[in-house]
């Protein structure tokens, strides 16, 4: 009997053995699933189509470079750029990217960044095309010093809340110190008074553009009590006419808060959600504001 039972135990261990043997060799002549769609993939059946179009700089500076990319990966593709009056400096490894230099200013004052995607099937998509406008660059002699003094033109936003400028410039370090900006939107649009600071510290580059980080701007005062406000923004400057000129978009905000004044307010700034000062420097200093129309209903931070 015992005997019995033992054979039928050996014969039990070895059709499990022979079973396990034929599942693995079963498995070893079967493709991983990720492998198998892998090697099902037609490459050739791909229309390729660039996605979201050409992001990068809508403004560029004549002689300077700027990136531009697509917002999207596709395995195996490559993308192939070009520019009509600019040039492809470079293009990053996965092609993603090609960085553009505007050497000469084109007869329309426009240059064209095209891009196509190429599969790996070897399937090209239609060309997409994204026009950048390039600013003449006409250096400052005398770098940063040149855009010190008064400035003469807009500051604000909108038919209603765009109010003569009142902004002075003078150099602090490598930085220029700007007074004066967004006196008329704060005091008139917002309705208070400022009490203090009104001075920022702006970045001057070479390449034509100012940089505005954020910062402390002023304290105003309303039904008795201080309230603290910080600017940031960016702009370009020009020489290229009579006189300097400086283009800078920035809003201004409560400490902390992610939405400034002017975003948050917008539907009264003719529906745009930050403020423009577009000045020219001269020796005169405006103090006059324009009059505004339309109530404001605010919300004060408490």
């Amino acid at each position: 009997m015992e005997q019995i039972k033992l054979n039928m135990m050996k014969k039990n261990i070895l059709f499990t053995i022979l079973f396990t043997a034929v599942i693995a060799m079963f498995n070893s002549c079967t493709t991983p699933p990720i492998e198998a769609a892998q090697e099902a993939y037609d490459y050739n059946a791909i229309i390729p189509k660039v996605l979201g179009g050409v992001k990068g700089p809508a403004i560029a500076i004549q002689t300077f470079t700027a990136d531009y990319t697509i917002g999207y990966y596709r395995g195996g593709s490559t993308w192939n750029w070009t520019a009509t009056d600019a040039t492809v400096k470079s293009v990053s490894a996965d092609t993603r990217v090609a960085t553009i230099e505007f050497t000469q200013y084109p007869a329309s004052g426009i240059a064209k960044v095209t891009v196509t995607e190429t599969t790996m099937g070897g399937k090209t998509s239609e060309p997409v095309s994204f026009d950048v406008t390039v600013k003449k660059y006409c250096p400052l002699p005398n770098g940063i010093a040149g855009l010190v003094g008064s400035w003469t033109g807009t500051d604000g936003q909108g038919a209603d809340y765009t109010f003569e400028s009142q902004i002075t410039t003078e150099v602090s370090g490598t930085k220029l110190a700007v007074s004066g900006m967004g006196v008329g939107f704060i005091t008139e649009f917002w309705g208070e008074a400022i009490v203090d600071g009104g001075t920022f510290m702006m970045t001057f580059n070479v390449d034509g553009t100012v940089d505005i980080p954020r910062q402390y701007i002023f304290t105003t005062e309303y039904e008795g009590e201080p309230y603290d406000y910080e600017i940031k923004g960016a702009g370009t400057w020009d020489n290229c006419g009579s006189a300097p000129k400086l283009l800078i978009d920035y809003d201004i905000y409560y400490p902390g808060e992610a939405k400034g004044l002017a975003a948050t307010y917008a539907s009264y700034l003719d529906g745009i959600g930050h403020l423009t000062a577009d000045i020219e420097l001269s020796g005169t200093k405006s103090a006059q504001i324009f009059t505004q129309s339309t109530p404001l209903t605010k919300v004060v931070k408490r």
